[in-house]
């Protein structure tokens, strides 16, 4: 997968979607970055970035891996981080880029879906 680089003079944006999902649990939050923004209020920011797999997509039909974003200070101390989970190139949204996308959320398959929600509700993630 290859991303294109920003261009001023560009009139329409570049129509791709990209889906991800990451793992919760595997956050350092350490690495989260709090801001006050110019109205007054608190923001807490979550720096992701996305690696496209070497050989392109995997028997997932994953295209890349999600991980924390670090400083490039934190980068030549050695920090590292763990993979927080794997993207997908859905193309223009409507499958010209990868498989189909998913079926809607019905009432149906909305209790199957909230069996997959975290155990612990008593974590300190703001979401």
């Amino acid at each position: 997968m290859t991303f294109d680089k920003p261009h001023q003079n560009r009139k329409e944006p570049v129509k791709t979607m990209i889906t991800q999902s990451i793992d919760l649990l595997k956050i350092d939050k350490n690495l989260l970055k709090s801001v006050i923004k110019k109205d007054g209020t608190k923001a807490l920011y979550l720096n992701l970035i996305c690696w496209p797999n070497k050989d392109g997509r995997d028997q997932y039909d994953n295209d890349g891996t999600v991980k924390q974003s670090l400083s490039k200070a934190q980068r030549d101390e050695g920090v590292t981080v763990v993979i927080l989970g794997n993207y997908q190139d859905k193309g223009d949204g409507n499958g010209a880029g990868g498989k189909a996308s998913p079926a809607p959320i019905t009432p149906h398959n909305e209790a199957k879906a909230s069996a997959y929600a975290p155990a612990d509700k008593d974590d300190d993630l703001p979401f």
